[in-house]
């Protein structure tokens, strides 16, 4: 019985060794040894941090985690800097980082007032007995005229050396910010949408991204709560197609015509508060983001944009039934699926008409109204209850029933003006 147990603690240690090996990548660094006394690795534990700034005047702070993979016997220190990896890094994530100068912005060590860097360096101390040590990147207000909002900075940590065993793959960071932005924003009432037809010389697109800024203003309605104001997909001959719903409890996106939980995204959904919608599609997967989150993925097979008439979007219902006041920006159709990193670079902010595999930009301001800023020849339409596009003359978007909101700022979790 005895060697039985001795047998099995013996597996159980190699199976431990060997999953820690598949981990560990980096090792040989200045101050990381196989004779260090703490017996741990170092990673970071979130490779991408937010810094919110409410006003153009003001900064801003956030906190990552440098964590242990184990407990140690031993003080830690561990040395993190802003370490310019965005060649690469924009590469893979397919995104437009900046480094931002280290003149703007100082590193800190949580719940340590005596260790502040200045230099784009600090050392950190994991105490013995503890698993983590958290670095603060504290940032001064940005000014739009040296740092434009449009310009994606941000700040790049990485752990460089510490005294633990070693160093894990995931030791990067990226710190972004949130900052102030004011436009106009629509507000389209009930029983009104449109359509967007893509240009019909757009080559087949089996891969692809569509994006929405929601805020629903109310759910009432004699026979049923939810509101159809999110983006229905239609693909064109050979495609099949999505329909949405969305209502105080769920996310919603039909797989045809099925119905069911399957198709829910299930959380509460708040009015008065803005919601952008990613739907990210590639090799059969549908992955809905929400807020930059993934919230779900769906497995939607023969999903494509098919070269010719018939492909395209429409948003929100033109029925009174089904339909009902809410507001919408930022509607953009991408010819590939964009990535986490490039979903949340983006979430608030205008992007440019130019950028690479954008299909269809609908800002949604005041000054663009419902005009495509691409170049394609996509084609906007409109809809209205008890107008019938077979018998009737083309809506145009003098006919529809909408209310523009000036100087909306952003981000915010809900409607937030300032003049």
């Amino acid at each position: 019985m005895k060697k039985i147990i001795k047998f099995a603690t013996l597996a159980l240690c190699i199976g431990i060794v060997g999953c820690q090996d598949k981990l560990d990548v980096t090792d040989g660094i200045a101050g990381i040894g196989s004779n260090s006394p703490s017996g741990a690795a170092a990673y970071m534990n979130t490779s991408l941090g937010t810094i919110n700034i409410n006003k153009a005047t003001e900064g801003g702070a956030t906190e990552v985690e440098v964590r242990l993979a184990s407990v140690p016997n031993s003080d830690v220190k561990v040395t993190v800097t802003t370490e310019d990896f965005f060649d690469a890094y924009n590469k893979e994530n397919k995104t437009k980082y900046r480094i931002l100068p280290t003149n703007m912005y100082e590193l800190y060590e949580s719940g340590n007032p005596n260790n502040v860097s200045t230099n784009g360096v600090i050392t950190v101390t994991v105490k013995q007995g503890s698993i983590a040590a958290k670095v603060g990147v504290r940032v001064k207000p940005l000014d739009d005229e040296k740092f434009p909002v449009a310009v994606k900075f941000a700040v790049p940590l990485r752990i460089v050396a510490s005294s633990a065993t070693k160093i894990l793959s995931n030791n990067k960071s990226v710190i972004t910010f949130n900052r102030p932005f004011k436009t106009s924003v629509v507000e389209i009432k009930q029983g009104n949408n449109f359509s967007v037809a893509l240009d019909p010389e757009i080559p087949n697109v089996d891969e692809f991204t569509i994006q929405g800024h929601f805020m629903f203003l109310n759910w009432s309605h004699i026979s049923h709560h939810w509101n159809q104001s999110l983006i229905n997909f239609r693909g064109g001959p050979g495609s099949n197609w999505w329909y949405t719903r969305v209502d105080k409890n769920s996310f919603q996106v039909k797989d045809l015509d099925a119905d069911g939980d399957a198709t829910r995204i299930k959380q509460e959904v708040k009015l008065n508060t803005w919601y952008q919608i990613s739907f990210v599609y590639k090799e059969n997967n549908l992955r809905v983001y929400v807020n930059g989150k993934l919230a779900k993925t769906f497995v939607r097979p023969n999903l494509r944009f098919v070269k010719g008439e018939g492909g395209g979007i429409t948003v929100g219902n033109s029925g009174n039934a089904d339909s009902r006041d809410y507001r919408i920006r930022e509607v953009r159709v991408w010819n590939r699926a964009l990535t986490e990193a490039e979903v949340n670079a983006d979430l608030y902010l205008p992007v440019d008409p130019n950028s690479e595999g954008l299909l269809v930009y609908l800002p949604l301001n005041k000054k663009t109204g419902f005009k495509d800023q691409t170049k394609y020849n996509n084609k906007v339409s409109f809809g209205k209850q008890g107008h019938d596009p077979k018998k009737q003359k083309p809506l145009e978007e003098k006919d529809i029933a909408v209310q523009w909101t000036e100087n909306v700022k952003f981000p915010a979790e809900g409607l937030e003006i300032e003049n």
